[in-house]
């Protein structure tokens, strides 16, 4: 499943009657609750869902401690949270600065550019022609999605991921749940590895 986008019109900041260029934008497909963000890092960690969700908690606690007490804290390829403030009225003079009239603003991230490449690696964009409309589509059962996937097999001989995920329209996190089902029906093999995986109907080796 792809990374669905519209193009839009740029706003014309300052009146100017020109025509504007026009913007890509992404066009939702919905958000995961931590419930099924949970469930999704299960399916491919060896971990009990209770054991991430309080390993997800405690992150989080911690995190928010160390940013209150104004450190800067880098999770990894994730990348670097920081906080910012706001001063609650224009001042022009450090002297007319109180400290009640200083307030937290928000919470950042920067992300690294290895996380930033992860997802380039990852993202197939799809132009959706009318925005107002629902991307969702009724999912095909698992059972027809099976049998398109032996019909493929019988004419390319193997498949992989996103393969697989255009062919049935499930997502991808989807499609790898999909095909690790299957594998472990006995019906399909796994080949290769890292980003050259792909998979064969196991009964025709």
């Amino acid at each position: 499943m792809s990374a669905y986008y519209d193009l839009y019109e740029t706003p014309d900041p300052n009146s100017t009657g020109e025509k504007q260029p026009l913007h890509a934008r992404i066009v939702s497909n919905g958000t995961y609750s931590k419930k099924e963000f949970i469930e999704r890092v299960s399916r491919h960690q060896p971990f009990p869902h209770n054991i991430i969700e309080g390993v997800l908690g405690a992150v989080v606690d911690e995190l928010a401690e160390a940013l209150a007490d104004g450190y800067i804290v880098e999770l990894g390829e994730l990348g670097h949270f920081s906080i910012s403030l706001k001063c609650t009225h224009k001042v022009m003079n450090k002297k007319e600065i109180r400290a009640e009239s200083i307030r937290f603003d928000n919470v950042h991230l920067r992300t690294s550019k290895e996380f930033k490449k992860k997802v380039h690696r990852e993202i197939e964009l799809e132009r959706v022609e009318n925005s107002g409309r629902t991307t969702s589509k009724t999912e095909i059962p698992i059972e027809r999605r099976l049998q398109m996937l032996q019909e493929f097999l019988k004419k390319n001989g193997g498949i992989t991921r996103i393969e697989y995920s255009r062919l049935t329209g499930v997502a991808r996190l989807k499609a790898v749940d999909d095909l690790n089902t299957f594998i472990q029906e006995g019906k399909l093999r796994k080949r290769g590895a890292g980003r050259n995986v792909f998979y064969v109907w196991k009964q025709e080796e």
